[in-house]
């Protein structure tokens, strides 16, 4: 090597997650956590996807609802693709799978400094042979469209949602 060249430097590896215990203690939560999911679950209660707009523009960006070129990209957009990504073509089904997950135990997820809470907690955190009643619980967070779809362990596609320590809503995607 020469006197001048310096060795190339590395970048540091990314932080790594950790994960709490699953809690259902709501009060745990930060309050503007719990406002959300409230949000979330009022609409999802509703029966009326167009519910969980406010929800949705509460953020400054738009939560992730999928992968690849036909994600939304405005809040304009977003309540029509979830109606198309919703099997019954209206939102139901993802009414009912927002449900689901918000009413199930949650994990707080630490990145580095990132904070952020993760809904239903076995989506995060996953059980190579779950009970069979927790097997019920996962199923009831799987898109219909991924019944047949399993994870790299052979547990179904179950849709997680992400709410950061601010409130933001970041994502409710298959995973």
């Amino acid at each position: 090597m020469d006197a001048k060249q310096k060795p190339a430097r590395r970048p540091p590896p990314p932080p790594v997650e950790t994960f709490s215990q699953p809690s259902g203690d709501l009060d745990a939560l930060p309050p503007r956590v719990a406002e959300m999911r409230e949000r979330i679950l009022v609409a999802t209660r509703s029966g009326d996807i167009e519910r969980l707009r406010p929800a949705i523009e509460w953020n400054e960006t738009l939560p992730l609802f999928a992968r690849g070129d036909d994600r939304p990209r405005s809040f304009a957009t977003v309540i029509d693709f979830l109606k198309r990504y919703s099997f019954d073509g209206h939102g139901r089904e993802i009414l009912a799978l927002l449900q689901a997950a918000f009413e199930s135990d949650y994990v707080k997820s630490k990145r580095g400094s990132t904070v952020s809470y993760i809904w239903p907690h076995f989506a995060a955190v996953q059980k190579p042979d779950p009970t069979a009643d927790e097997r019920l619980a996962m199923y009831r967070c799987v898109r219909f469209a991924n019944l047949a779809l399993t994870n790299d362990i052979g547990l179904p596609l179950i849709q997680r949602a992400g709410i950061g320590e601010d409130g933001t809503w970041h994502y409710f995607l298959a995973g």
